[in-house]
Parts: C-alpha cells; structure tokens; sequence
C-alpha cells in the first residue's frame, strides 16, 4: 500500500531503516488517509530509543524525551514526532505511567480506538491493522480497541476524543463501546480543564463541529461541562440553528466558531457576554482570547440599519473596535446562512461594503487617533481631570460625524470653544496653546 507522505517523514523513516530500526507512520495522518483526508502532519513510531533518534540526525528537539519522543527536523524543514513504542505499565483514568515497548504490536495495543490503532510501514508499504480498524472506517463504526471499559478507565479523555472521531467520520458507536463510553461521561469531571478545552478545539477545526457537539450533548457532556448551552440545546429548532451556524464559520476560525456556538446561551447581549466568559474561564482560555470572544458577543447586535448615515456607521465601528468589526460580521453571515435568509445575506455583503470603505477611509474611529490629545489641552489651559475626558469624548463624536475636522488646529479651535462654554478652563493657555 502507497500512502500519500510527505517527502520529510520518508526521508526520517528511511534513515532509521537503514540503521536496522523499524519506522512506522501511526496516529491520525494514517487513520485520515485512509478516510480519503489528507492531513500534513505525521508521526512515526520505532523501535529506536530516544537517544539513538537524536544521534541520527542533525537537527532534533526533545519535545517529550521522557516519553520517548524526539522531534526531527528534515530537509523540508518540517519537525516530524519519532516517538518509541510504549506500553502503559499504569493508569489513573488521568494520566499514565508508561515505558518503553520492543514491538509495534504492543504499541498499538494501548491505542484508544482501532480506527487509530493502523501502522503504515514507509519501506516497505505494509499496513499493519491488528484490530480491524480499516473495516470499522469502511462501515462507518467506532470500536475501542478490545475491552471497551478498559480503554475509557485507562483515559476518561477518550470519552471526547470517541465523540470527536464519530462526529468528524460519520461513525455510528459500536453498541459495546457506546455502552462504555456512557458509563465513563462521569469520569470526564476529572480530567483537566484543559484538556478539554484542546479538544473543543479540535472539534471547531474540523469540517463540521455540529456532528460531534450532536453527541455532546446526547451522551451528556454538554451538561457535564458546558451546563449553560445544554439549558440552549433543550429549544431543538434554535439549537439546529446554531449548530448551523457554528457549522458556517470558516473551519481556519477555531475561535470565532467557539464564539458562534456561545452566542446560543442568552439573548441578551451582556447576560450572553458574562455567562460566555463564566464557560471560558471554566475551560483555561487564555484573558486574551476571554475577553475578544465575550467582547464579540456583546458587540453582536445590534448592526447599523440601511437608512443609517456614515456618521453612524462609524460610531458602530468605533463602538465595535475597528479589529473586532470583521468578526462580528462575520458571525451574522453565518447565521444568515445557517437560517437562509437569503436577504439578511444581501444586506450583510451591502453592510460590509460601507464598512470597508469607511476602514479604507482611515477615518478617526478612537480618541487615540484624535489629532489633539491631553497635553494639547493642557496647553489650552484646560484643566486635568475627568472634563478633559468629557472634551476629548466631545472631539471624538464630532470628527466620527466629519473625519475632514481631525486636523490640529480645527480641534483646538473647536477645543477651546467647548471647553470655554463647558467652564473647563483652568487658567490662560500656554504660548504652545495660543500658537
């Protein structure tokens, strides 16, 4: 059998054959081929230890020497996993303990799922499949890899790894496994937050998450771990909506489509931001990526209407941030999609239109962009503290109706005026202000 690898991966894989060693492509780069999915990166399993890899090639990374896996870097520059094979000597349902194996078949033996349990032999094109994970992809089905309630005690994550794969691959569970599977879902309140972050993720990058988030919620790990969507997936057409949507969002957009999926908790705008940032906080996201996505939903509605002038577009804009804008709409086209508005579609394309030529514009959308800022005021006497604030807010509104009025002198101008009728002169200005 010839598999489409890349020419980095045959290149490793032939130098340790020629040292003696096996080298076998494992995991899902395997498991996708076979599928008909082609996938970039690759992992290769040997016989080699880790420090016999790293003294066959040059330029090698330790990314888990403890565990047996060295990264090599080949002539195309890519960073292959050469990881040795291993068997588990214990496990906790969290963690385990493992140590080195002398044969493939021992290594494949401690494999979740027989879709994931397939070795491909580069010199030789041998598939080795002992436990008929092929057929399982051929008839659609996800079966553990022997004893079922092992396989899920030994790593309560194969509960989500499991609904990931059936979801991603049309797989219907395997009565045996499913049975498992449901009886592990409460193990999974153990496992590390993020954890289970890393395999929403993975669910958002794939080609359409809603298959796998279907089964989330019928094997009850919505309620597990995301209680505050299960009370939204209980409105069954709303929820097919959603998950639509989700669905529509770019599959490059991990993030946006978690946003997407996270707009179903409420419809208010600030309940929907705080209860999503209670779920992302939950989860281990980072602040940044907490605050972008409970900030995007928020800033979700409402979006200028056809009769709104430019001035208004641009305070939307300013009120959205200038970043975050793309997204926002982004986020309406798939709901439009995901509903068939084929006309609410047409208004966003029209929308994106006038946002994009007000972006182009380079029109003042913050007080930061202002062509005055404190120290200029100051120099009109104007006096420190929250009216300088109040000022700046006034400017800030008047080039948002007429970005021709962000010139310096035409705001100190408007400046002194505002600040003489508003009382906010602390004293004369300074001859920097008067010039």
């Amino acid at each position: 059998m010839d598999l489409d690898a890349p020419q980095g991966l045959l290149e490793v894989a032939r130098r340790l054959e020629e040292r003696g060693r096996e080298a076998w492509a494992v995991g899902g780069a395997v498991r996708d081929e076979l599928a008909g999915h082609h996938r970039a990166d690759w992992d290769l399993a040997t016989d080699a230890r880790p420090r016999e890899v790293r003294s066959l090639f040059r330029r090698t990374v330790p990314i888990g020497i403890e565990h047996g896996t060295v990264g090599v870097i080949a002539s195309d520059g890519v960073m292959y996993e050469v990881t040795t094979f291993r068997r588990d000597v214990e496990t906790d349902g969290r963690h385990a303990v493992i140590e080195f194996a002398y044969s493939l078949e021992e290594d494949l033996a401690r494999r979740d799922f027989t879709i994931n349990a397939l070795a491909w032999r580069p010199a030789t094109g041998e598939l080795r499949d002992p436990y008929g994970g092929r057929e399982d992809l051929e008839r659609r089905r996800l079966r553990a890899v022997e004893d079922p309630a092992t396989r899920f005690a030994e790593d309560y994550l194969r509960v989500l790894r499991g609904l990931r794969f059936a979801g991603r691959f049309r797989l219907d569970i395997e009565p045996e496994t499913e049975r498992a599977l449901d009886e592990a879902v409460p193990g999974t309140r153990d496992l590390s937050a993020e954890r289970v972050r890393e395999e929403l993720l993975k669910i958002m990058g794939g080609p359409a998450p809603s298959a796998a988030l279907h089964l989330y919620r019928q094997h009850g790990i919505l309620a597990m771990w995301y209680p505050e969507l299960a009370e939204a997936a209980v409105e069954d057409p709303r929820w097919e909506l959603d998950l639509g949507a989700v669905d529509a969002v770019p599959a490059a957009r991990a993030r946006l489509r978690v946003a997407r999926l996270l707009l179903a908790i409420a419809q208010d705008p600030e309940e929907r931001g705080a209860r999503a940032r209670v779920v992302l906080e939950r989860l281990k996201f980072s602040n940044s990526d907490t605050d972008r996505i409970a900030h995007l939903l928020r800033a979700y509605e409402p979006v200028p209407a056809p009769t709104d002038s430019d001035a208004q577009v641009r305070e939307w804009i300013a009120e959205v941030g200038r970043e975050t804008v793309r997204d926002v709409l982004r986020l309406h086209a798939a709901t439009a999609r995901s509903a068939g508005a084929t006309e609410g579609q047409r208004y966003l394309v029209f929308l994106w239109r006038r946002v994009h030529a007000q972006l182009l514009s380079h029109a003042p959308l913050t007080r930061a962009e202002l062509a005055v800022d404190g120290n200029d005021l100051l120099a009109l006497g104007v006096a420190a503290g929250p009216g300088m604030g109040v000022l700046l807010d006034e400017l800030h509104a008047t080039v948002i109706e007429d970005p021709a009025l962000n010139e310096r002198e035409s705001l100190l101008d408007l400046a002194r005026e505002y600040a003489e009728m508003g009382g906010l002169l602390a004293g004369p200005p300074t001859e920097e202000g008067r010039a």
